[in-house]
């Protein structure tokens, strides 16, 4: 049987009494064996391992807040006209620095004078114009999370699995080396990231933990252990991101009447 432990925070009264009204994040490694070519699939182009021995669940109570980013990428588009016009004005600027030129030359030899030539040549003025092209949408990056949670103990056996339960994260989360293949490597576990009771805020089914920072904070246990941990995390969802995706249509259909 597979190594089964699921690690909650808080984990003392009033947060694991039935009747606690709170909101809680349950993250969920998931092993994968490679990737595949196309990225739209149900699972994000990932292959996903059937015999996993991965089978650790976090539950933290949900943060404060909750950052979610959708980042939607518009460039401007150019065109064969809209180069053309760029050249166009990069031929007006070498004819106006050219008529300069020939203006601060002429006066050097004509006159004798250098400082003439010098203010003629400094005079030379930029045209000041520009080509204006459309702003058209090009990509939406993967949806990111960050979440800054408050990890607390109670006691000494609370802090070991406090402790434990980032670290233990912080290791599936890295590659491991592939002794089979030279300079070879197994793939990160993933995790599926939900917000509980009913998935409304977060319901990523594979996300990438892109960063993990514990902050360890005092007070601090007889051996050392800290008894309050601050955790943030980030995590990117692996599917690209729809207008028609799951993910966007969790909600009840009161708040997504008219779309």
């Amino acid at each position: 049987m597979p190594d089964i432990k699921n690690f909650k925070n808080p984990d003392f009264a009033p947060y694991i009494e039935s009747d606690f009204k709170g909101v809680w994040i349950e993250m969920k490694a998931i092993e994968i064996e490679y990737f595949t070519s196309f990225a739209d699939t149900e699972v994000g182009g990932l292959k996903i391992k059937s015999n996993s021995n991965l089978d650790y669940t976090w539950s933290f109570l949900a943060p404060q807040q909750i950052m979610e980013t959708i980042n939607n990428t518009w460039e401007p588009w150019e065109t064969i006209a809209t180069r053309l016009a760029g050249k166009l004005q990069e031929f007006r600027q070498l004819v106006t620095t050219g008529v300069g030129a020939g203006k601060a030359l002429g006066k050097g030899f004509n006159k004798m004078s250098l400082s003439n030539a010098w203010n003629e040549l400094t005079s030379i003025s930029k045209n000041a114009a520009k080509v204006d092209t459309p702003l058209v949408y090009t990509d939406t990056d993967r949806r990111e999370f960050t979440l800054e949670f408050n990890l607390i103990a109670d006691r000494e056996g609370n802090a070991y699995d406090m402790l434990r339960a980032v670290r233990i994260m912080e290791i599936v989360a890295l590659p491991r080396k592939d002794d089979n293949q030279l300079g070879g490597i197994k793939l990160p576990a993933v995790f599926s990231v939900k917000s509980k009771p009913d998935d409304l805020i977060i319901d990523l089914p594979f996300a990438a933990l892109t960063s993990i920072q514990p902050t360890y904070m005092a007070p601090y246990d007889d051996v050392g252990q800290p008894m309050r941990i601050q955790l943030t995390l980030t995590f990117k969802e692996i599917q690209p991101l729809y207008a028609t995706s799951d993910s966007m249509w969790n909600y009840p259909s009161k708040y997504m009447d008219g779309i």
